[in-house]
């Protein structure tokens, strides 16, 4: 969601600014923010918050963090345990220049978060208004403000403060850029455009320049926004979540009919190699492991070897796979012709010759014996031995 704005205007009131084409949609309705205004930041007037840039030696931003307060100890006027310091963002194309800093009192950043959560407005961001100011030596009119920067300073300052207060600012900045009549009149200077003449003008220009990556978050370190877990809005993913589990529900339910054919083939293979065991090997009586055993590796006359049953087994069910509609009925092991005999379900008899003509491919001897019809299915009978 795009980010809101709000000035907090002298009545304790918010001036609120939405995004609005290539503009901005002003009032004070609260309505649109975001879940304890995560989405909205907040300007102040910014006079009791002081701004400064320093050169800041650290390794990393924590380090920067610890050491800002001790460097600008000689610059504010309450002590260093009773003051906030927010830094800006380092400068990655050139990370050992001179940090820019705003200095607040401890109380006023309490004062301001307790006027947020009373507003429901806990994750709201807390910006100085002087912060936002472009680069450069220059001042800038608001209602009943003035905004500057001079130097290394940014501040705002009461414009009733009166002539002589501007002029003690400005002596040693004689090519600042002034934007407000009143205020080039007062130094005798010409201005470049009439600065804000009302709050939603002041406002709209704030905006604009924090869009533009310029201020510095107030809300950091002890007075970062803590964001707890909360269900505000789950509201809104209730259908989501209703497709999300039918389709849960559905994949399960494929996922159980698929194993269960998986699980039925299983036991029928099972069967069909304990009825195997129990034909060719009765000393068996019908264990799988121990047929295998016994016909593994196994010598024929002349010294032939003839093909394991887990071998030909595999060679036949891999045929078959090929032959759509053909299905395994029998499988038996001729002990004393050392051949392999299986009767087979097809849709034709052509698909008879066509399990011939595979199995003979892969090295084995098949032969096809008889052939028949039954019902619309064709049933028929093979051998298969060691290849010639």
């Amino acid at each position: 969601m795009a980010r809101i704005y709000a000035l907090l205007q002298p009545d304790g009131s918010l001036l609120v600014a939405r995004p609005k084409g290539s503009g901005w949609s002003l009032s004070e309705d609260l309505r649109g923010i975001e879940t304890r205004g995560r989405n909205l930041t907040v300007f102040l007037n910014g006079l009791d918050v002081l701004g400064l840039s320093v050169l800041i030696p650290a390794r990393n931003e924590n380090e920067a963090r610890r050491a800002a307060p001790i460097a600008i100890e000689d610059d504010i006027a309450e002590t260093v345990d009773d003051s906030h310091v927010a830094l800006s963002e380092i400068d990655k194309s050139n990370p050992s220049a001179p940090r820019s800093l705003n200095i607040a009192s401890n109380e006023l950043m309490e004062e301001m978060i307790a006027f947020l959560s009373d507003r429901g407005l806990d994750e709201a961001e807390l910006v100085a208004s002087h912060s936002l100011l472009p680069d450069g030596d220059r001042l800038y009119e608001a209602p009943g403000l003035v905004l500057g920067r001079l130097g290394e300073r940014s501040f705002a300052i009461d414009a009733s403060l009166g002539r002589d207060v501007l002029i003690s600012l400005t002596s040693d900045h004689p090519d600042m850029e002034i934007s407000g009549s009143r205020i080039a009149e007062a130094l005798g200077r010409s201005s470049v455009n009439q600065g804000a003449t009302s709050l939603k003008a002041f406002l709209v220009q704030l905006a604009n320049w924090a869009e533009q990556g310029r201020g510095i978050g107030l809300r950091q370190g002890r007075y970062e926004a803590r964001r707890p877990i909360d269900l505000d809005g789950i509201g809104q993913w209730k259908i989501f979540g209703g497709l999300a589990a039918a389709a849960a529900i559905g994949w399960f339910g494929v996922i159980s009919l698929e194993t269960g054919a998986m699980n039925q083939r299983a036991d029928r293979l099972n069967s069909l190699a304990q009825e195997f065991a129990r034909i060719g090997w009765p000393e068996s009586n019908g264990n799988v492991n121990q047929a295998l055993a016994a016909s593994g590796n196994t010598a024929g006359l002349g010294g032939q070897s003839f093909l394991s049953v887990l071998d030909a087994s595999a060679v036949i069910y891999d045929a078959l796979a090929q032959i759509e509609g053909s299905e395994l009925r029998t499988l038996r092991y001729e002990r004393d012709r050392r051949q392999i005999s299986a009767t087979v379900s097809f849709q034709s008899f052509a698909d008879v010759d066509r399990l011939t003509a595979l199995l003979n491919d892969t090295g084995l001897t098949a032969r096809s014996g008889d052939s028949r019809q039954s019902g619309s299915r064709v049933i028929g009978d093979l051998t298969l031995g060691v290849g010639s």
